[in-house]
């Protein structure tokens, strides 16, 4: 009766967890189409709501706009000061409220996106995406309910089918955008809108606390040991004063100073269909195939993680992202087949976001002690954030000084340097985290 009774315990165990892995995948999905929307639809809102003429995005006027567009979202970023604040607060009150919380919010910015009447309000949109899309919950309740040994194939297998949601965007362009209909743009955010906030609503009766943060306030209940509840300034203090992290975290800077490119794709593939490069039929095939090579890249590279360690893995993909980004800014500019090039930038992203994953989310959370890690994610958030946002002002500067059709020369002039520069901070610096025991890294 005893065996028939654990028997059933663990049955109901691993139904939940399997149920769990499917809600926290969607949860994925929906924050990777929000995440990648602004850069997806970035030409058009621009035409649309800049009034550029005749939509040209060659034209002075559109790469002012570019510019005009980024300074416009600057002051907004200053709100992502507070996501150390934010995140820090899941040590004290848990995980899933803040998994539940993030992911409404993302559907109702891009609701707000969808509403809009000009582009104040759309960078509004944009920022609440952009805040709460940084928290990655759903990856630290992956890496606090999944075994060790599988702790990053399980990251990367939920993010690819995540990534693959992806190409959403690009069936609902060819669906829903008209290039005759300047507004037309505003249909895509729609449904992505609902989304979020659907799958945010239903998931508050099924999600469960976290094992880990379980385990965590179990001690402090039973006062086995004193338990900290986290904190900004305790998370800074860990990062300083830690060598292991101190140096992830710096790499991770150097490496997010390399991503300016990924929110002005669409600007390069935009002007190659202006210059007679690309057809808008191949625009839609790039649209919708890339987000599939990207989550086949994205499976595979917690299986190279997990099998070759953090540190060669990020080594690796970092050398297939390079190769991926050449084939993408050479593809656009010179009219290469749409196939070659949707894999190229494929490849690209996926080699680059799986390697600043490794470092910023994975690297972070196996160096860093359960009752700090949700404030060491939001403290080394904002620090690569910062990385992120120089990148993006590295490439509106040099848009306006090379004009739109060369921004795929210059991104390779701004990324890969920075790629070089990082593998090898992480290389010489950063100890090998894989295997790690979640529940025994200590503060030292």
């Amino acid at each position: 009766m005893h065996n028939e009774n654990t028997k059933d315990i663990i049955k109901k165990q691993g139904v939940y967890y399997l149920g769990l892995l499917a809600v926290l995948t969607v949860i994925y999905i929906v924050d990777e189409i929000a995440s990648a929307m602004n850069g997806s639809m970035q030409p058009y809102v621009l035409i649309d709501l800049f009034k550029v003429p005749e939509g040209n995005i060659l034209s002075p006027e559109y790469a002012k706009a570019v510019a005009t567009a980024t300074l416009l979202s600057i002051p907004g970023y200053c709100f992502m000061f507070l996501t150390p604040f934010y995140k820090s607060l899941t040590d004290r009150f848990g995980r899933k409220l803040f998994l539940i919380l993030n992911t409404v919010i993302m559907g109702l910015g891009l609701l707000i996106c969808f509403l809009t009447p000009d582009y104040y309000i759309y960078v509004a949109g944009i920022l609440m995406v952009t805040f709460v899309q940084t928290n990655d919950m759903q990856v630290m309740y992956i890496m606090e309910t999944a075994p060790e040994q599988h702790r990053a194939k399980l990251c990367s297998i939920t993010k690819a089918i995540a990534l693959a949601g992806v190409s959403l965007i690009g069936v609902c362009r060819k669906l829903f955008y008209d290039p005759s209909v300047l507004s037309s743009w505003r249909k895509v955010f729609l449904i992505p809108a609902l989304l979020g906030i659907v799958v945010g609503l239903l998931s508050i009766p099924y999600v469960k606390e976290t094992p880990v943060f379980l385990n965590r306030k179990k001690k402090e209940e039973i006062k086995e040991e004193p338990v900290n509840n986290g904190g900004v300034l305790p998370a800074f203090r860990y990062i300083f004063r830690n060598r292991q992290m101190r140096s992830v975290c710096f790499a991770g800077f150097v490496f997010c100073l390399a991503t300016g490119i990924t929110s002005y794709y669409t600007t390069i593939t935009g002007a190659a269909v202006s210059t007679g490069a690309l057809t808008e039929a191949d625009l839609n095939f790039f649209m919708i195939l890339y987000p599939f090579v990207n989550a086949f890249v994205t499976f595979f590279s917690g299986f190279f993680s997990d099998k070759l360690g953090r540190k060669k893995a990020s080594l690796l993909l970092s050398g297939f992202a390079a190769l991926g980004l050449f084939v993408f800014v050479l593809g656009a500019r010179y009219g290469w087949n749409a196939l070659l090039i949707a894999l190229g930038y494929g490849v690209f992203i996926g080699g680059l976001w799986s390697v600043s994953d490794t470092m910023i989310l994975v690297m972070t959370g196996e160096s860093t002690p359960t009752e700090l890690r949700a404030s060491v994610y939001g403290a080394n958030g904002m620090i690569s954030g910062i990385g992120m946002l120089l990148g993006i002002v590295v490439m509106v500067l040099g848009i306006n000084l090379v004009g739109s059709e060369n921004v795929g020369l210059l991104s390779l002039l701004t990324t890969l340097p920075f790629v070089l520069l990082a593998m090898v901070l992480l290389m010489k610096n950063v100890k090998e985290t894989s295997g790690q025991d979640l529940n025994d890294v200590e503060v030292n």
